[in-house]
């Protein structure tokens, strides 16, 4: 089927491809206010579409060949350099850095400069608007495929693939041109994949926006807002429902936090919050599930702790809270906190038994002069 396509029905579709990415990019535009990327992305586009309709009118002889030739290279390579700035501002989630931008305009000016020398010529023409495209998406690719790590989402390596592919086509064509005993892929042929890699850019472009605000959305389920911890809902929906027999339960409790509220008003008592729970959070270990189990009360999840590391653990997280006091835009607040600490044991219990368990040790942690950590008392 590919082998009965000529060159003008491919640019055809091709610019429909471009036309559909364009609306598409336009649609999360208006949809996503101050999403960075898509208006890039639309601007390089529709480029692509210009590029594209010149290079169609050219073929069918509507416009001079000075006119097709020179225009829809210099459209092609604008298009491209938008096209790799879009890509990276999306997959950085923000603008992009001076350098980059001037790195950028540098490449598209040596490109354009270039296309007047060879604008007559259709296979130098060919090469240079291929390199573009080769240096565009490969470099897309690269920068979507490293930010995995920071962004562990599927939509993300698809697109960095996809983006990969459309490169190394590019780049087969270069060489295909450069010496064509070594040609793997004709240019028709080419084009048809990169039109319908086209519509698989502007497919998971979406899918990344949306799988993004999904996950946005579940970060702000599952965190506390004021203090940036998990939340209760988020710790017993997560921890396992029956923990082992080393795993243990915390249970803290910000001593006396009713009479800072009271002294010094609500809004330094969030501060207390926020500064504890960051306290807290540099004193556990990786594994350990740190949550805002309600008011002044933070619960931790700690994996095979077991009884005396929990205690370990507990200590080293008062020390932590009591050893400085609180700043608090100027004024300088003590403040002290009581533990709780509870495992399984040979006890089958389940999580909530747990956090119960780990409770009443901290009731005695308070009945007892607060500021201390109290082990849950055998059954």
């Amino acid at each position: 089927m590919l082998g009965e396509l000529d060159l003008a029905t491919v640019i055809l579709m091709q610019k429909c491809s471009y036309i559909v990415g364009l609306l598409s990019f336009i649609y999360l535009m208006l949809t996503n206010r101050g999403l960075r990327g898509p208006i890039t992305l639309a601007a390089g586009f529709a480029a692509m579409t210009v590029g594209s309709t010149l290079a169609g009118y050219g073929e069918w002889k509507i416009v001079p060949p000075a006119v097709w030739q020179l225009g829809s290279v210099i459209f092609g390579i604008a298009g491209y350099m938008l096209i790799w700035l879009g890509l990276k501002t999306l997959s950085d989630g923000r603008r992009v850095t001076r350098k980059t931008l001037m790195m950028t305009c540098l490449v598209a000016v040596i490109g354009i400069i270039i296309a007047f020398q060879v604008a007559e010529n259709n296979a130098l023409r060919a090469i240079l608007f291929n390199a573009c495209a080769a240096l565009a998406y490969l470099s897309a690719a690269w920068v979507l495929l490293i930010g995995w790590q920071k962004e562990p989402l599927l939509s993300r390596v698809a697109l960095g693939v996809i983006t990969g592919l459309s490169g190394l086509i590019s780049l087969s064509v270069v060489k295909g041109l450069l010496s064509p005993s070594l040609a793997s892929i004709n240019i028709v042929n080419a084009f048809f994949l990169i039109i319908m890699l086209n519509f698989a850019i502007a497919l998971f472009v979406m899918m990344l926006v949306a799988e993004r605000s999904e996950r946005k959305l579940l970060v702000l389920a599952n965190t506390d807002p004021l203090t940036g911890v998990k939340n209760r809902r988020f710790f017993f929906q997560t921890m396992p429902a029956k923990p082992e027999p080393t795993d243990a339960a915390m249970l803290l409790d910000i001593d006396h936090f009713k009479s800072i509220n009271d002294r010094f008003g609500h809004a330094v008592g969030d501060s207390v919050l926020q500064e504890v729970a960051k306290r807290i959070g540099g004193s556990i270990r990786g594994g350990d599930v740190l949550a805002r189990y309600g008011g002044e009360e933070f619960i931790i999840f700690l994996p095979s702790a077991g009884s005396e590391r929990a205690t370990m653990i507990g200590e080293r997280i008062r020390n932590a809270v009591a050893l400085n006091e609180v700043d608090c835009g100027g004024l300088r607040i003590a403040v002290t906190i009581s533990i709780g600490v509870a495992t399984g044991g040979e006890t089958d219990c389940d999580l909530q038994a747990l956090a119960e368990m780990a409770d009443r040790a901290l009731y005695r942690a308070k009945s007892e002069g607060r500021n201390c950590v109290r082990e849950a008392l055998a059954a």
